[in-house]
């Protein structure tokens, strides 16, 4: 029988019978053949894959998976091996594929499980470094020179001034009042008094925050080169600061 000779096969016997009818199968089964009697399990496997493939034929998968077997691929055999025992073979033939079968049922089952391979995770390119902050210009002018700082210092100089001239109005008023010729004139010291007192007073606090605001604002803008145009007033009825450029 052809199917005694392809295990003949794997025993060194004749295999003048163990082969396919197709020529290019044949000529791969021979092909493989050869090179297992020369121990080139490698190559014999390639040769009897490709003549299974183009004529499945139960000599030639016993013949591969015996050199699957040699190559000590275990688990491919056994695939081999499996198809063998599902296809109508006689019995005795079954009872040999069965005993290679489960010789190499035993030899995968005394191997150690093989460890899960952990996938290489390409790691990002590292962000650019952010570019240099702008480097800013000094500025080409003296800070006391500052047109905002100046305003507000020269603005509540004045209101320091204002106030302390409408205290020393309240003061006399108040302090001519008590020779005072008649009622009304009384009164009207006394009105005099309270409103230049309560001007002295309200310029004296307005003038002290102004110059505290120009000490500040010359602190705080040391070196800036940008332009500002300032206008102030200040007067009996009140008083103001306008500035007009950046900030």
């Amino acid at each position: 029988m052809r199917w005694l000779a392809a295990i003949a096969l794997v025993f060194g016997a004749s295999t003048a019978s163990a082969a396919p009818k197709g020529a290019e199968a044949k000529a791969a089964f021979d092909t493989g053949v050869a090179a297992y009697t020369k121990g080139d399990y490698a190559a014999a496997s390639a040769a009897l894959n490709k003549s299974y493939d183009l004529e499945p034929d139960i000599e030639t998968l016993f013949a591969w998976a015996q050199t699957e077997r040699k190559l000590e691929r275990c688990d491919q055999a056994s695939a081999l091996y499996a198809k063998l025992l599902a296809a109508d073979i006689p019995a005795e033939n079954k009872a040999v594929v069965r005993e290679k079968f489960e010789e190499c049922q035993k030899i995968l089952a005394a191997q150690p499980p093989k460890e899960p391979e952990i996938p290489v995770v390409a790691q990002p390119a590292p962000a650019p470094p952010p570019p240099p902050p702008p480097q800013q210009q000094e500025s080409s002018h003296a800070w006391w020179k500052d047109p905002v700082g100046g305003a507000l210092v020269g603005v509540g100089v004045i209101g320091l001034g204002v106030g302390g001239v409408f205290l020393v109005q309240a003061r006399s008023a108040d302090k001519d009042k008590a020779s005072a010729p008649s009622y009304g004139e009384f009164q009207r010291l006394e009105d005099r008094a309270e409103s230049r007192g309560k001007l002295g007073v309200g310029a004296l606090i307005g003038g002290g925050v102004l110059v505290t605001a120009g000490i500040v604002w010359y602190a705080t803008h040391r070196g800036s080169s940008k332009q500002t145009t300032v206008t102030g007033w200040f007067d009996a009825g009140g008083g103001g600061l306008a500035a007009v450029g950046s900030f």
